[in-house]
């Protein structure tokens, strides 16, 4: 267990701070796209005015992600110090995480059992890392830039809440989206798993058990791509659609 710390964590306050800024921020994007929708008269329901809190969601922590990645080996840090930016990315999703379940359960949002054991799952591990693991804050981040897939993700939902399946644009969003599912979702995923067992001598219990994220994520992730992303393939624009 020597990867947990034993002293007190020194950045714990801003960790709590950014966990409730991210949190408040969360209902504030969601009131603040209700008001849009109602000046414009359109009853938009709660899971598509989500949409835009998940999609500056994904916007803040795969940079957060990416930048920690890129900064790092492995390691803690220069000097030895934690990757800060790292684990706030992380308080950011928790506090997403704990929002959005809150969402699913009141619109019985479907398919409501694998999200919400994917966001309880990772949820929980987020905020063992950020709060008891430094060391494995790197190889999280690996896996939290698979969130880059969100957006598109994010404008297929919108597109199909509109009735827009026959514009152009959603045809080009369904071929997006499996473009950018199959790097960031299947095989960033996988590549997780090199420098885990590279490391894998040297780590302790507590990130043995976190390493279990990476099969998790890639098992639900091969599965989304079969019952979603690949649904209704090979998507062509129909004759007759209308303009953009």
């Amino acid at each position: 267990f020597a990867a947990m710390s034993a002293d007190p964590d020194p950045h714990w306050d801003i960790k709590l701070a950014t966990f409730g800024v991210a949190f408040l921020g969360c209902f504030l994007v969601s009131l603040l796209t209700r008001l849009a929708s109602d000046a414009a008269g359109v009853d938009v329901p709660l899971h598509i005015r989500g949409l835009a809190v998940s999609g500056l969601h994904a916007i803040v922590v795969v940079s957060t992600a990416t930048l920690t990645f890129l900064r790092g080996d492995g390691d803690i840090g220069v000097g030895g110090e934690e990757p800060l930016l790292g684990s706030l990315g992380l308080c950011v999703s928790v506090a997403y995480f704990v929002w959005d379940v809150r969402n699913m359960l009141r619109t019985g949002y479907q398919p409501l059992v694998p999200l919400l054991m994917h966001h309880v799952i990772s949820g929980a591990s987020m905020s063992w890392i950020a709060c008891c693991v430094p060391r494995a804050v790197w190889y999280t981040c690996i896996l939290q830039m698979s969130e880059a897939t969100v957006p598109v993700n994010n404008l297929i939902t919108l597109w199909e809440w509109r009735g827009a399946h026959d514009r152009p644009s959603y045809t080009l969003l369904r071929w997006l989206l499996l473009a950018a599912w199959l790097p960031m979702r299947l095989l960033l995923i996988a590549y997780f798993h090199v420098p885990v067992y590279r490391e894998w001598s040297g780590m302790s219990l507590p990130m043995h058990i976190l390493a279990l994220n990476g099969p998790l994520l890639l098992t639900f992730n091969s599965a989304a791509l079969a019952k979603v992303v690949l649904d209704g393939f090979p998507w062509l624009a129909r004759k007759g659609g209308k303009g953009e």
